[in-house]
């Protein structure tokens, strides 16, 4: 982790801004089409939200019925995690900022807008998949690469990086679209499920 939480600044007003919390409410809606697919019910499901900041999606699978370890590297961002948590319960819910024992007992990763940001995304990935169960499926928000803008992930990197991660029924596409203030939001959403044996 960084000496220095570059995140430590926006921690405590990034729940006021109305573009995170509609960018975290369609990415929770999207990921419950995604979960209804793979037939993984959230309700008792383990999860790992990784790059959680402070807790949105968390909030929405705790909600759910999902146990979640949040892991974000930045103290900050989860120390407003672990405030809302004490003022209402979230039952279930880890934080750390490393990532728990790679048992791979897990029912789902989610990462929002995170990965276009970790210093070796095919190595997170691969770190990510080993806390899997067979079975288990992986989800990813990031934006897009574009020519004129050198932060995101292309469709090209997200493919690899999940192909390279052992994982299957992999799928790149455009997540959701939303405006908010006049502000389009068209994030990817890269998807696969770790294989079952045999």
């Amino acid at each position: 982790m960084d000496s220095e939480d570059e995140w430590a600044a926006p921690a405590a007003a990034w729940d006021d801004d109305p573009a995170v919390r509609a960018y975290a409410t369609a990415a929770y809606e999207s990921l419950r089409s995604i979960v209804r697919e793979h037939s993984i019910g959230l309700r008792g499901a383990r999860v790992i939200d990784f790059g959680c900041g402070t807790g949105l999606l968390t909030e929405r699978l705790v909600a759910a019925g999902a146990k979640v370890d949040a892991v974000d590297t930045s103290e900050a961002m989860l120390a407003v995690l672990r405030e809302k948590n004490t003022r209402h319960p979230l039952p279930g819910v880890t934080t750390a900022t490393v990532l728990p024992e790679a048992t791979a007992d897990h029912d789902l990763v989610v990462c929002s807008s995170v990965c276009s940001f970790v210093p070796d995304y095919p190595g997170t990935v691969v770190d990510l998949v080993a806390r899997l169960r067979p079975g288990g499926v992986f989800v990813q928000w990031d934006w897009e690469r574009s020519a004129d803008d050198a932060h995101g992930l292309t469709r090209d990197e997200v493919r690899s990086a999940l192909t390279a991660g052992g994982l299957s029924w992999i799928a790149v596409a455009t997540g959701f679209e939303i405006e908010v203030d006049g502000q389009s939001m068209r994030p990817l959403v890269g998807r696969g499920r770790r294989p079952t044996d045999g």
